[in-house]
């Protein structure tokens, strides 16, 4: 069973991802390498197909197709398959919205065909041997199934910030063991299935949200989160039962973690070439437009709506339905927004973007 259903809606996402876009860009340049050096198509296919994976709404996932639609174009006219795929769930009519703006194609270029996948990236997608290319940005940090093990003290299967200490809030190394198996194994399972579907020489980019030496993603992010629940568990707007059993599904992986299926596993070993792996600590929007205004209740909007993006769906799915009836989600995004406005150094965001690009051997 998905660990989530897809970001939040009608155009919602595409709104407040300013973040995940920068966290994506700062790899483009791989893809233009990347192409370059791909195999033409054979006489069987006729035709460049790329595939994205995680596409959302659209917006971020068009705006890197149409780059590798542009570079593949200075050296070939062949026909292009631009394929864009998320879980059945994902808001799809918003995505062909923004594929057909006043109903013309957004990728103008000839010879574009397009089509849009319902299914989970863990899995096979398209027929064997039949891509030449294949992206994700910010999709796969999410758990394909959420392991059964709890963290009563914390909301997040990784170490607490230690700059936004709270009583109470903390993670041992031990119960950190379940979710790391599981992302280990999301990995190879997104992996064997890209393999088989590449052609031999075919490329994979994989950037996702993560945590470098300093830095983790989801620091901030995760401790506002977690704040405001506790805040309504004190105040008796929710059971503290929630909050010991609430694990938000997304694991924040290192540079090593995300290769090491690649360097451990002898089938991936065999299968991929590693060209590039990396992690960088991107520009956020608006922590760059906060250090130019000092306005901290636009800085705060901003970062609540980045965050409610993709953390309401979860939300919604967890909470009992008697408190969903009660607008508690509203009100919970409302309290983080305040928090954000009255601490913001306490909360202080960084976008640790890691990456790694493959060719299929």
């Amino acid at each position: 069973m998905p660990t989530t259903t897809g970001m939040k809606g009608g155009g919602y996402y595409d709104a407040n991802s300013k973040e995940q876009r920068s966290a994506s860009d700062a790899f483009l340049p791989w893809l233009e390498e990347a192409i370059a050096a791909l195999p033409a198509p054979d006489s069987n296919q006729q035709s460049w197909n790329f595939l994205d994976i995680g596409s959302s709404e659209g917006a971020n996932a068009i705006h890197a197709m149409k780059h590798l639609i542009e570079t593949v174009r200075r050296q070939s006219d062949l026909p292009v398959w631009a394929l864009f795929d998320d879980l059945p769930t994902n808001d799809f009519n918003q995505l062909f919205l923004n594929l057909f703006p006043a109903s013309s194609p957004r990728l103008s270029a000839t010879n574009v065909y397009i089509a849009a996948i319902g299914g989970s990236a863990f899995g096979r997608l398209v027929p064997p041997q039949s891509l030449h290319l294949a992206t994700t940005f910010n999709a796969i940090g999410f758990f394909e199934t959420r392991p059964a093990a709890k963290l009563p003290h914390f909301i997040l299967p990784m170490q607490p910030n230690p700059h936004a200490p709270r009583e109470g809030v903390e993670v041992s190394a031990s119960e950190l063991i379940p979710f790391q198996n599981q992302a280990h194994q999301d990995l190879c399972h997104f992996y064997t299935a890209r393999a088989d579907e590449l052609v031999s020489g075919g490329k994979l980019l994989v950037q996702i949200f993560g945590r470098n030496e300093t830095h983790s993603t989801g620091h901030g992010l995760m401790d506002v989160l977690s704040d405001a629940l506790l805040d309504f568990v004190e105040a008796d707007m929710l059971p503290r039962s929630f909050y010991e059993s609430f694990v938000f599904p997304a694991y924040y992986r290192d540079i090593e973690e995300l290769i090491a299926p690649i360097r451990n596993k002898p089938e991936l070993a065999a299968a991929y070439r590693i060209e590039h792996a990396d992690s960088r600590d991107v520009p956020v929007p608006f922590n760059t437009a906060f250090a130019t205004t000092n306005d901290r209740e636009t800085w705060a909007h901003s970062y609540t709506s980045f965050l409610r993006a993709f953390s309401e769906p979860v939300l919604a799915a967890a909470l009992p339905d008697e408190l969903l009836k009660g607008n508690i989600i509203e009100k919970l995004y409302q309290r983080m927004e305040r928090l954000l406005m009255d601490h913001p150094q306490r909360y202080e965001f960084h976008f640790i973007s890691i990456a790694t690009l493959l060719t299929r051997v």
